[in-house]
């Protein structure tokens, strides 16, 4: 069972480790991007009929559009693998769930999965659909519309930041309780039966 339990840990940190870095990419690309991008001096020939000093906000919504689609599917890849394996962990092999750090990081987990959940069946598509017609308009030359499809991206917008912000905390202290957790050398096994002593041992 040892050596299960090892392979299931891998995964764990893999899952765990690769959700932790798609978030940290998202905020790094987030905090770069618009103000490199938004309000630029550029010129986009697709957008010709729309306003010319909207194409550097249209810029910087392509770029982490295409940023935070992978972000998503490499949390759709990193969620299941890191709840998958801690279930594994704590039901299959007996990982003592009491512990502080397992508690936490279970917690973190949990709460994180659920957040991630919220945002990409509910939230995302709806972001998208306002997103995508916001461009459809612009492409179009209809500027009405456009700052409509636009007011109501925006309006979801500070919702799925914060969300993200808190997504990266619980995860980041996911990490931590984790490396304490496998830290105490009791994370890789449930209860263990005592040595019997040797004969003739007092």
């Amino acid at each position: 069972m040892q050596g299960y339990l090892r392979v299931v840990n891998m995964v764990y940190w893999l899952g765990i480790v690769l959700w932790a870095a798609a978030l940290v990419t998202a905020a790094a690309a987030a905090l770069n991007v618009f103000p490199a991008v938004d309000g630029a001096a550029v010129t986009l020939a697709q957008y010709a009929a729309y306003p010319a000093e909207e194409h550097g906000r249209l810029l910087a919504g392509r770029i982490m559009e295409a940023v935070l689609c992978c972000v998503d599917v490499l949390q759709f890849i990193a969620v299941p693998l890191t709840a998958g394996a801690l279930v594994a962990q704590l039901a299959i092999f007996g990982v003592p769930i009491r512990r502080a750090s397992n508690v936490i990081r279970t917690g973190c987990v949990v709460i994180g999965a659920l957040v991630f959940s919220y945002h990409a069946t509910m939230l995302a598509p709806r972001m998208n659909r306002e997103l995508r017609s916001y461009w459809a308009a612009a492409e179009a030359g209809e500027v009405a519309q456009a700052h409509v499809h636009r007011a109501a991206f925006d309006r979801y917008h500070p919702r799925a930041e914060a969300l993200m912000r808190v997504n990266l905390f619980l995860v980041l202290v996911a990490v931590a309780s984790s490396a304490v957790a496998f830290g105490t050398g009791r994370a890789e096994a449930g209860p263990r039966l005592e040595l019997p002593n040797l004969a003739g041992e007092s």
